[in-house]
């Protein structure tokens, strides 16, 4: 089997477990193990003992590899008719564990093949001819040791004498020709007409009998001179319920030919072959696939939406607060336009948590890869929106201070100062926009361990992109670049009257935002492979930078 499982199908994996025939119960609880840890779902059993595979099943049953409906256990001819005709009680583990098996046999043929049908009439016609019968009979041996005679006319002579070949009676029949064609051959090659021996004959049967015999196109090993496979002919019986012999809680099963096998392909099934779940759909040929994706759960989830609506709503109502006092004094020293715009940007990067949420747990890849590319856009423009306000409030104040200082009038307008923003603005998007269309950030499956069959079984989500560190490096150094601008800005008004400004409170939270940066950067990088870990450090981070 598995040297024509490498030959045929190389990815078909075989392993073979030996039992003794003598096996206790101990040895068949522990070869069974063996199985079930293998973790296949396909069994062929060479086994001869009735009694042995009872046992062998029970304790498959017992561990869960048989009767489940998930395993298919097949057998070698030489089970024989084991499951047929016994009564077995339904919901016992016998009971269970023997439905929908099979049994793989060879056979000489079959009714409805040409060369069976051709055999089986001749020996028909042979059994009807009272001369042939007559010649059969003589040539039979009458005298055995100690002076038994046997009359063989009682067999010759029933009904059922010769009429049909049978299972075996084809190979039968092609050993007689190839034996006899493998003679003649030796014959002339030799040039002996007299004798040859035994060894000869069987080395011109080995290398050069090939023919279309009774049981098929018939080749042989020639190496061992057995048949070769391919050659022979193989037929699958499905063990299936007897409604005629089953009563009560007592089922029988009968065997149900379904498929012929030759010439190194299967033919036209002659039945649906009925698997152990009672339907004819082929199990998979692989245990359930039981994968741990490492979704977010929904505490975890709960904690971010919690924590962007936290900031979202800081946002909304520093922007009414300060709509609704934007007469007062202090208010309209501090630039209601700016705290506008810096109670915008913090909204945006609250609303950035949301996407760190989404993965392939709630929504489909195409959702998935959206809110990938959905972060650094929320996160970026929210940042360059807040921090270049920051910068232009701060700058705004230092220019009309400095002319203040050499007793100079000036007007500085909003739309004068507004125009840095506006150019960090700018470069941000299209930064965004050129990776959004070049090699945005897709969400990516990444494998943590498999199993047996190299299939998945624990993985997490990731958000990539063959370029991202680049895109990456270019916005830290836009947007941390105005971050040390905006910083400079507030150091140079510092010693300004607090009634005007309040650069002495951002500059504190500015240096509060570098470190918890400091401290949570490299926690992010070494959280990177535990997707909780992962959001829960960015979603904290962005909480306690953006709600300062």
């Amino acid at each position: 089997i598995r040297g024509v499982a490498q030959r045929d199908a190389p990815d078909l994996r075989v392993e073979t477990r030996e039992i003794s025939s003598r096996a206790d119960g101990d040895a068949i609880s522990d070869v069974i193990r063996l199985l079930k840890d293998t973790e296949f779902t396909y069994f062929f059993a060479v086994i001869t003992d009735t009694v042995m595979i009872d046992k062998i099943m029970t304790e498959a049953y017992e561990q869960g590899i048989a009767g489940t409906g998930r395993h298919t256990w097949l057998f070698s001819d030489k089970f024989g008719s084991t499951a047929i005709g016994r009564d077995f009680k339904i919901g016992s583990p016998l009971e269970k564990a023997y439905r929908g098996t099979g049994l793989l046999s060879a056979v000489g043929g079959i009714p409805g093949i040409d060369a069976y049908d051709k055999l089986a009439n001749s020996i028909q016609q042979l059994r009807e001819n009272e001369e042939d019968l007559s010649y059969l009979n003589a040539r039979l041996p009458r005298d055995y040791p100690g002076g038994k005679i046997v009359d063989h006319s009682i067999i010759t002579g029933q009904d059922a004498f010769l009429k049909s070949p049978g299972l075996v009676g084809p190979f039968l029949y092609d050993a007689v020709v190839g034996l006899g064609l493998a003679s003649c051959g030796l014959l002339e090659t030799s040039g002996n007409e007299e004798y040859f021996s035994g060894e000869e004959l069987f080395e011109a049967f080995r290398l050069n009998t090939t023919f279309h015999g009774a049981s098929g196109l018939v080749l042989l090993d020639p190496y061992t001179g057995t048949r070769e496979p391919r050659s022979a002919l193989f037929l699958l019986t499905n063990f299936v319920d007897n409604d005629d012999a089953s009563q009560g809680d007592i089922v029988q099963f009968k065997g149900v030919d379904t498929h012929l096998f030759e010439s190194g392909k299967w033919l036209k099934a002659l039945e649906p072959y009925t698997f152990n779940d009672g339907t004819d759909r082929i199990p998979s040929d692989l245990p359930i696939l039981v994968v741990n994706p490492n979704y977010l759960n929904t505490g975890l989830r709960a904690v971010g939406f919690t924590l962007s609506g936290i900031v979202v709503a800081l946002a909304i109502g520093s922007s009414f607060w300060t709509y609704h006092y934007s007469e007062k004094r202090v208010v309209r020293s501090s630039q209601p336009i700016f705290l506008h715009l810096i109670s915008a940007g913090t909204m945006l990067m609250g609303l950035s948590i949301i996407p760190l949420t989404i993965d392939l747990g709630v929504t489909d890849q195409k959702g998935a890869d959206v809110a990938c590319m959905a972060f650094p856009w929320l996160l970026a423009t929210g940042f360059s929106l807040t921090f270049s306000a920051l910068f232009t409030k701060a700058y705004r104040i230092n220019q009309i201070m400095k002319s203040a200082a050499r007793f100079k009038r000036i007007k500085v307008e909003a739309v004068d100062v507004i125009k840095p923003m506006v150019v960090l603005l700018v470069i941000n998007t299209i930064v965004l926009t050129v990776w959004t269309i070049v090699d945005p950030l897709q969400r990516e499956t990444v494998s943590v361990e498999t199993d047996a069959f190299l299939r998945d079984v624990e993985t997490y989500g990731i958000c990539e992109s063959d370029h991202a560190a680049i895109f990456l490096a270019i916005l830290s150094f836009i947007n941390l670049g105005s971050l040390l601008v905006a910083l400079g800005q507030s150091y140079k008004s510092r010693k300004i009257s607090t009634e005007l400004q309040e650069s002495s409170y951002i500059f504190l939270a500015m240096a509060l935002i570098l470190l918890v940066s400091f401290i949570g950067i490299p926690v992010i990088v070494i959280a990177r492979n535990d997707v909780s870990a992962y959001y829960y450090v960015v979603a904290g981070l962005v909480f306690v930078v953006f709600a300062s």
